[in-house]
């Protein structure tokens, strides 16, 4: 039995080989079984992907990296490439010389460890890109010119506080509200003060002087001991116990400076940093956050719980609750990603606080004073669900999105509402969980994940129909690709003639997977890029995607930035115009592909110094030189549609092949070579004119269990596919 098929379009790409029986699949009949290095166009035909162009080498020193693009204007747009304590900056693929007036290539960034690159996280607003990492101050990169950056850490101030070391003490004095709820001030009475000069220090405690007003054991406990003059001058601490016998008072935290016999000091109700800490009324109701030092008995405080009225608090019936410290520190940690969102700048999670989310005031971007609560000033929020979720990930669309190992949850804004103190809630809504590391995509207002096990690539966006956030799996079909994930870019479509295409760099083998998304038309179609090496890492200046790769040459791994390019069909190629040589140092001892005006010439092994490959003719318009790459795209096992059943069972044999071509130059159908070139004068003298319309392959020998079309190339040219016409003869 002979039959015709018609294989219109491969818009769904390489299909997962798990899913090799499902012929019941709409998709299956538009589907590739393979697709190694071609891209699906939007109209439904693939091609040979583009050649990646050379840009630099970085030689064996470095071997994690991480590339941020930033875009500082329409004119002005950066690739910055971390390496172990350096930042390279390059603008239109050329690297920026004498970074600072230093003399360097490169930005000194002593405070980046290699162990830190796979998990920078990064925002950026005009001319400042923000680092996190929560071994990192949270550093800021400032943008003063192509040659100029200034990194340094981000100038942060009003630090949020939490108790770390929550504790509580009954001071020794009463306490009286001006109101019971609002912003209020607190004013202390009834209490014993204390000032002089000490009788020795140690490293936490302190020997008030011999006639101290202290008589009682615990007598000064919750009030502040401030150091005066002497050693250790301007100390502020708790007092956390006292023992009238020997008149020490022990201090929490320990002192910076120990003080000694030559110290002044003063014991007061307040401090300064009295400020972020609470009064808990412990009779009836009340608790307040103390905002702003007054004087030693006066602060100034918001109210968390109404006071019952304002009656006179006194000692025994409230609580001073202390402990607190600023949120970020070496010691604590620093903040693990941010954002910026309608005029705050977001911190999510940090070493010590993974599920917590910080914002500044409004259009105060580095100031996190919570105030008393009002609409400007800055906001906080813990997610407590029954799991960790620590937060990895930040995202501005038309609502606030965070992204969490645990899952996902946004900040819901109705009616065009800003965010405020009062509305800030985290709500969640899908449980899937992020991948730390990778940073989110953003294509047609939805966000694009890593699953938290990097097992498939999540869209997070809006449902209108169930009025809720949810997640569509667009790996569904092609989860064989992703071995393990640890990069991921998109590139947004430039013209009619590309889709969007998403990068997603693979850990396990340096592979990429990459899809090609056309979301009017509900196409998403992946395929699999691979190089004479490794993908490492991915990034997207604006329209260009750039690559890390590791290639070993000369028996040494060598890591090299390069850029795709739709005019090479050559990877790590230089290019030129007239020329009759090039220098290829990053290629040294490597076989090499060479294209002299659009011939292709007999391929050459780079020599040693000075590197040298010489044209067999010199180029009089163009030449490319590089490594060429296989490219593979092969059939699903032909399932024809027939009234009589499935033929899966039975032998098959492709006996015709008419291939539907656009500006094509080589391609081979089940390893016999299509003729692209006319017997004529001179024709080897001439590249391969481009070829549009139907390329008909016969003798195709061989009866085999899936009847399926393979299409490769054996040389670097052009190669366009839209579409695959067969006789299919089916027997036993």
């Amino acid at each position: 039995m002979r039959i015709m098929q018609f294989q219109t379009n491969f818009s769904v790409g390489e299909l997962d080989p798990l899913i090799r029986a499902r012929t019941d699949l709409q998709q299956y009949q538009n589907a590739l079984e393979e697709a190694t290095n071609v891209i699906i166009q939007p109209q439904g035909g693939f091609k040979r992907r583009d050649g990646m162009k050379f840009i630099y080498d970085f030689g064996s020193s470095f071997t994690d990296f991480k590339v941020i693009p930033f875009e500082f204007s329409v004119d002005d747009s950066y690739l910055l490439v971390f390496v172990t304590q350096r930042i390279y900056v390059f603008k239109a693929g050329v690297l920026q010389t004498n970074i600072n007036g230093s003399g360097n290539d490169y930005i000194t960034a002593t405070d980046i460890t290699t162990a830190m690159l796979d998990n920078i996280n990064y925002t950026q607003a005009v001319d400042t890109l923000i680092l996190c990492h929560e071994d990192l101050q949270t550093k800021r990169l400032v943008r003063n010119g192509d040659t100029s950056w200034t990194l340094e850490n981000l100038p942060l101030t009003n630090l949020p506080q939490y108790a770390y070391a929550f504790d509580t003490h009954q001071p020794d004095f009463t306490i009286t509200p001006s109101a019971t709820t609002g912003n209020i001030t607190i004013t202390a009475s009834s209490m014993t003060t204390d000032n002089g000069t000490a009788q020795a220090g140690s490293s936490n405690t302190i020997t008030l002087k011999a006639a101290t007003s202290y008589t009682a054991d615990d007598q000064p406990n919750g009030m502040f001991i401030t150091l005066t003059s002497g050693t250790g001058s301007g100390q502020t601490r708790h007092v956390e116990d006292y023992v009238a016998s020997t008149k020490v008072l022990t201090v929490y935290p320990a002192w910076d400076t120990a003080p000694d016999n030559t110290t002044g000091y003063k014991v007061s109700a307040f401090a300064e940093a009295a400020v972020g800490e609470y009064a808990q009324v412990t009779s009836t109701f009340g608790r307040a956050r103390y905002v702003e030092y007054v004087s030693d008995t006066v602060m100034k405080a918001v109210t968390e719980v109404d006071f019952f009225d304002t009656d006179a608090v006194t000692a025994g019936f409230w609580e001073s609750e202390h402990g607190y410290e600023d949120v970020w520190s070496s010691t604590r940690g620093w903040p693990r990603s941010a954002a910026f969102h309608e005029g705050r700048l977001y911190f999510g999670g940090s070493k010590s606080r993974p599920n917590t989310i910080w914002g500044s005031g409004v259009i105060n971007y580095f100031d996190f004073n919570a105030g008393t609560g009002l609409e400007d000033e800055s906001v906080e929020a813990t997610i407590n669900t029954n799991q960790l979720n620590t937060i990895v990930n930040l995202f501005s669309g038309n609502d606030f999105r965070i992204f969490t190992t645990g899952g996902e949850f946004v900040i819901l804004q109705g009616a065009n509402d800003p965010i405020t103190p009062s509305n800030f809630f985290v709500r969640p809504q899908t449980r899937l969980g992020a991948k730390s590391g990778i940073p989110i995509e953003e294509l047609n207002g939805a966000s694009i994940f890593i699953q938290r096990q990097g097992k498939s690539i999540n869209v997070f966006q809006f449902g209108d129909t169930t009025a809720s956030y949810q997640v569509q799996n667009i790996s569904a079909l092609s989860s064989h690709l992703l071995k393990n994930p640890v990069d991921m870019a998109a590139r947004r479509a430039a013209s009619t003639d590309e889709s969007d295409r998403l990068f997603v760099v693979n850990g396990t083998d340096g592979s990429m997977a990459v899809y090609s998304i056309l979301v009017g038309q509900n196409v998403i179609a992946p395929s699999r890029f691979t190089t004479d090496g490794e993908f490492i890492a991915v990034g997207v200046e604006v329209a260009d995607v750039y690559v890390i790769v590791k290639r070993t040459i000369d028996g040494t791994d060598n890591y090299m930035l390069e850029k795709f390019d739709p005019d090479l069909t050559l990877d790590s190629a230089k290019e030129g115009g007239a020329a009759s040589s090039v220098t290829l140092q990053h290629l040294e001892g490597e076989t090499v592909q060479i294209i002299r005006d659009g011939i292709i010439e007999p391929e050459q092994t780079v020599p040693g110094s000075p590197y040298t490959v010489t044209f067999a003719l010199a180029a009089t318009s163009s030449y490319q030189v590089g490594l060429n790459y296989t490219v593979t795209a092969r059939t699903m096992p032909a399932e024809p549609v027939l009234s009589s059943g499935s033929v899966q069972g039975f032998k098959k044999r492709i006996i015709q092949v008419d291939a539907i071509v656009n500006s094509t130059k080589d391609m081979t159908i089940n390893g016999k070579q299509v003729s692209f070139r006319n017997f004529g004068e001179d024709v080897l003298d001439s590249p391969v004119e481009p070829f549009t319309g139907i390329k008909t392959m016969h003798g195709l020998l061989g009866y085999s269990g899936t009847g399926q079309i393979t299409i490769s190339q054996n040389v670097p040219l052009e190669m366009i596919v839209l579409g695959l016409e067969y006789r299919l003869s089916v027997g036993n």
